[in-house]
């Protein structure tokens, strides 16, 4: 009977470990979406950010070349260096990442 007890009480304290505080308070903030408009620049297909040389976002950036995280896959995959493209950047907290990506001629 201990045994079960001493499983339940890590089970639950590994549950409630699953989330850092950082994430816990960045998904109960809300998200905020600007838009951008660059040029990919780099890819790194392991941890799907793009490096993006990007012109200003309006009421939250100045221009300049960062990388920005796309959480879907088949986004990440369609794209390639090169490309110029607007898209949208999600910022919920300190965490921020990029949908709606459109390749400009």
């Amino acid at each position: 009977m201990e045994m079960k007890a001493l499983l339940l009480a890590l089970a639950l304290l590994l549950t409630a470990c699953t989330q850092t505080p950082r994430e816990q308070a960045n998904s109960t903030q809300p998200i905020k979406t600007y838009q951008l408009t660059g040029e990919i620049v780099a890819m790194d297909a392991p941890t799907q950010v793009l490096t993006i040389k990007h012109e200003d976002i309006k009421g939250w950036m100045d221009a300049m070349t960062m990388g920005f995280p796309i959480k879907e896959k088949a986004e990440f995959e369609k794209l390639k260096p090169g490309l110029k493209i607007t898209a949208d950047v999600n910022v919920q907290g300190d965490d921020f990442w990029l949908t709606k990506i459109v390749s400009k001629p």
